[in-house]
């Protein structure tokens, strides 16, 4: 016959993980499809144009004056954010590349 294990199996079970726990949920309500597609073609038109996540962050994310908000949240607000978004990003690499312009 074998000896009886120790009485002390608890010092075998790790204990649990104190501090900060995953949340379940949000009270933020997720983006609808329409707001998920916006945000999502937005990104990648700033990627686009700035070639690097820096630059693109930083302007999705900053106030800009000419559209009176900041891109990201005026572009996921409605397709005309997203189009205003858009005419500027196309006005700003034809002031920086002249040779973008299109044939007239």
């Amino acid at each position: 016959m074998s000896a009886p294990q120790s009485a002390d199996v608890s010092a075998d079970v790790p204990a649990p993980r104190r501090g900060m726990a995953f949340r379940k949920y949000s009270r933020k309500p997720l983006p609808t499809p329409d707001e998920a597609r916006r945000q999502s073609h937005v990104v990648q038109s700033a990627w686009r144009h700035f070639g690097e996540p820096g630059l693109a962050v930083a302007f999705l994310n900053s106030r800009h004056e000419g559209l009176e908000g900041q891109p990201l949240h005026l572009a996921i607000e409605s397709d005309d954010g997203l189009a205003r978004v858009e005419s500027l990003l196309i006005r700003m690499t034809l002031e920086t590349d002249p040779e973008a312009r299109i044939c007239e």
